[in-house]
């Protein structure tokens, strides 16, 4: 069974540590294994143009993933939202190694297409790609909340006005990946847990401060 293959790989590399290099994403066996694992079909490449601050695709490594599913203290009320999902790999692994409710947000049809066939392919019912502009995107389910850095600038500002939003109702997590994480530690209604070493391409984990955030 795929779940059971996946929480055996977790266990193997659970003292091997979930960081990465301080430079660049860092690729490695783990991500052979996966993408055989989790693929169904061949992967389409993009069908539109971005807009200007949206970030080309690349995939979150494997390691990193395990590392967000060991790290996080997961409940059954959480629900796991990928902002900038791609092809689908962090939504589709998050939910084979929590049992959590999974959501991608993805603007390429392609992309999100094919992460849907992933999903069906492996029967995972509570595993939903949402295609679409996160910026619009009902986000108001969300628990956890993961970027890889998929946006920059005005359109970053806009999701994580959405993301507060969902804030001033309940407690979330913020967890980041690449460039994005300094913007996120700016955030004065976020606060890093940690001490938030490891360099730019570490997994980061932010906690909202809770209490009413609608007034900036």
């Amino acid at each position: 069974m795929l779940r059971d293959r996946l929480q055996k790989l977790k266990a193997e590399i659970r003292d091997d540590g979930a960081g990465g290099d301080a430079d660049r994403p860092e690729y490695d066996d783990l991500d052979v294994i996966v993408n055989r694992l989790l693929r169904a079909g061949r992967m389409p490449g993009p069908t539109r143009d971005l807009e200007p601050n949206m970030v080309e695709f690349y995939k979150t490594p494997a390691r990193v993933v395990f590392g967000l599913a060991e790290r996080v203290s997961w409940g059954p009320e959480d629900v796991f939202f990928d902002l900038g999902s791609g092809l689908g790999q962090v939504v589709l692994l998050v939910h084979l190694l929590t049992g959590v409710a999974a959501r991608g947000v993805e603007i390429e049809p392609a992309y999100c297409e094919y992460a849907r066939g992933c999903a069906m392919a492996h029967g995972l019912g509570d595993v939903k790609f949402i295609e679409g502009d996160a910026r619009d995107a009902d986000l108001s389910a969300g628990t956890v909340f993961f970027l890889f850095t998929p946006f920059r600038g005005e359109v970053f500002c806009k999701v994580m006005e959405k993301v507060k939003a969902v804030a001033a109702s309940r407690t979330i997590r913020v967890i980041s990946y690449g460039p994005c994480s300094a913007e996120i530690a700016r955030l004065d209604w976020l606060r890093r847990e940690g001490d938030g070493g490891g360099g730019e391409y570490s997994l980061q984990i932010f906690g909202s401060l809770g209490g009413d955030l609608s007034g900036g």
